[in-house]
C-alpha cells in the first residue's frame, strides 16, 4: 500500500447559466479499486449537496502521477500541434479529433503532412487504439475509437508567427 495524491472535482452550474467547480484534494491508498474511486466521488457529491444549491454536471476523480513529468525541449511551443482524426463505433460513424500539443517537428513530412502510417506516428495510433483498464479509449461521448484516419498540423501559432 502506498498513499498517493489525488483530486476529486465536480462541475458545478446554476441556473442563471454561470458554472464552477467543487475542489478537493485527497490522499489515497493506490491499492483501491475504480468503484472505490467513483464511491469517492458520489461521497464528495453528497457532502457538496448538504451546503450547496447548485447542480452538479458531473464529478471526476483524478489520480496525480508526477513520476511522468519532464522538462520540454528548448523553443517549443505548446500552440503548435497536431490534430490526429480517429472514426468511432456510432451507429453513423463520426471523426473524433484528438489534439497533440507541441507536435515533434521531426514527425512532420517535408510537405507539412503527417504520415499515419510511418513508424512512430502509427505506434501512436495503435496506442490509442489499445486496451486501457479493461476498456478503451473514447471520443467525448464514450464511444470506443476504431480506427486513425489521418493527422493535421494546426496552425493557429503558425498564422500568428506570419503576421508577426
Amino acid at each position: 500500500m502506498a498513499i498517493k495524491p489525488a483530486r476529486i472535482s465536480l462541475q458545478l452550474y446554476d441556473s442563471k447559466g454561470g458554472g464552477g467547480t467543487a475542489l478537493t484534494h485527497v490522499a489515497v491508498d493506490d491499492s483501491q479499486l475504480l468503484s472505490a474511486a467513483n464511491s469517492a466521488v458520489v461521497d464528495f457529491a453528497t457532502a457538496v449537496n448538504t451546503v450547496s444549491d447548485a447542480g452538479i454536471k458531473d464529478g471526476f476523480f483524478t489520480l496525480i502521477n508526477d513520476a511522468v513529468a519532464r522538462a520540454p525541449v528548448s523553443d517549443v511551443e505548446i500552440g503548435v500541434g497536431a490534430v490526429y482524426d480517429f472514426s468511432n463505433a456510432a451507429i453513423l460513424p463520426r471523426t473524433y479529433g484528438f489534439l497533440i500539443s507541441a507536435y515533434k517537428a521531426a514527425l512532420i513530412e517535408s510537405n507539412g503532412t503527417i504520415d499515419i502510417t510511418a513508424t512512430v506516428q502509427a505506434a501512436f495510433v495503435a496506442s490509442m487504439l489499445a486496451d486501457v483498464l479493461g476498456g478503451t479509449h473514447t471520443d467525448s461521448d464514450y464511444l470506443d475509437l476504431v480506427e486513425g484516419l489521418d493527422a493535421f498540423r494546426t496552425n493557429r501559432k503558425l498564422r500568428r508567427r506570419l503576421r508577426s
